[in-house]
């Protein structure tokens, strides 16, 4: 008798689920910002924040997942999450120069 697994429980489907999850509500962020206006100071604070807002709801998502034992879900919250923090940081610097330098 076999006292491993043949097949090993892969949660690579949940970390891509927990990945699509947080794109999907920063994505959904966005659009209600630009659904309020476009050119206004709080769309622009709010796509140039995304990383700091997704504390929001990243934080407590993170918590309900673990609390269920989900541990692909989670490493995927926390790999978007990190992704878009990052994707947010590089944005800012770039633009951040980009204006420090007197471009037009």
């Amino acid at each position: 008798m076999l006292k491993t697994a043949i097949f090993k429980k892969s949660h690579f489907g949940d970390a891509i689920a927990g990945i699509v999850t947080v794109f999907g509500i920063d994505i959904l962020i966005i659009f209600i910002a630009l659904l309020l206006n476009t050119f206004s100071p709080i769309f622009i604070s709010v796509v140039f924040s995304v990383g700091l807002i997704q504390l929001i709801y990243v934080l407590p998502l993170l918590r309900w997942s673990m609390k269920r034992r989900v541990k692909g879900f989670s490493k995927g919250i926390l790999l978007g999450a990190i992704a878009i923090a990052t994707i947010n940081i590089v944005c800012f610097l770039v633009t951040f120069k980009f204006f420090i330098s007197g471009a037009r």
